[in-house]
């Protein structure tokens, strides 16, 4: 649902597609992800009809969202053979670099507010909420498990999308080093763009993002193909 408000900002070439992770919105009732494959299996189900012509495609994934799109990448490429031409990996150090002790999906709620608080995610007056407490935590608890469950898989050709990594030039969990890293995952073109905010830039560089966005992605739409949407 945080998406929906990207559509007036994005240029009127782009036609912009969101989906809905189980357990949450209009899938509050379908049960949460066992395991990290589930949730990739889920979303190529989704969205695979949406890709059949040979219109281009990107991605956009914002934290856990920049593995579930690097691993449904590969899934497309292996049974489909295709691929999106970008991929914007937002808020996100390189799926083969492990990083440990950053949450745990055993700790108890107050840990849990406590570490989102810290992310920048949503504001302290949130949590005094009670009925968004209950709402939010079981959703948030799931997500943790979900990466715990996560395995890189070495053993694959890298992927030919363009990487175009984004972030937060306060996000301090996300290091220059570790960005780079991304570059080691595609045969295609890499860039790395910040912007001004920390793990949820996303919110406090709103107009800017959009505007890195629509230009990157022009650049993948024929002309004519621009001129007929105007």
């Amino acid at each position: 649902m945080y998406y929906y408000k990207w559509k007036k900002q994005l240029s009127s070439c782009i036609e912009l597609k969101t989906i809905e992770l189980a357990g949450r919105g209009n899938r509050l009732k379908a049960p949460f992800y066992e395991t990290f494959h589930d949730a990739v299996e889920d979303l190529y189900e989704l969205m695979i009809n949406e890709v059949q012509d040979d219109a281009p495609f990107a991605f956009f994934g914002h934290s856990m969202g920049c593995l579930l799109s690097y691993e449904l990448a590969h899934m497309l490429k292996e049974r489909s053979n295709k691929e999106p031409k970008v991929m914007f990996m937002s808020g996100r150090w390189a799926p083969h670099i492990e990083r440990d002790g950053m949450v745990d999906s055993s700790f108890p709620d107050v840990q849990l507010k406590a570490r989102l608080l810290e992310l920048g995610g949503t504001t302290a007056e949130l949590f005094e909420n009670q009925q968004m407490v209950e709402a939010f935590i079981p959703i948030l608890r799931s997500d943790f498990l979900l990466m715990e469950t996560y395995t890189y898989n070495e053993n694959r050709e890298p992927l030919t999308a363009a990487i175009n990594v984004v972030t937060g030039n306060k996000d301090y969990d996300v290091n220059q080093r570790d960005l780079i890293e991304w570059q080691t995952h595609t045969t295609g073109e890499f860039s790395i763009h910040k912007f001004k905010g920390g793990h949820f830039y996303i919110n406090d560089s709103f107009d800017s993002l959009l505007q890195h966005i629509n230009r990157t992605l022009e650049g993948y739409i024929p002309a004519k193909d621009i001129s007929e949407k105007i």
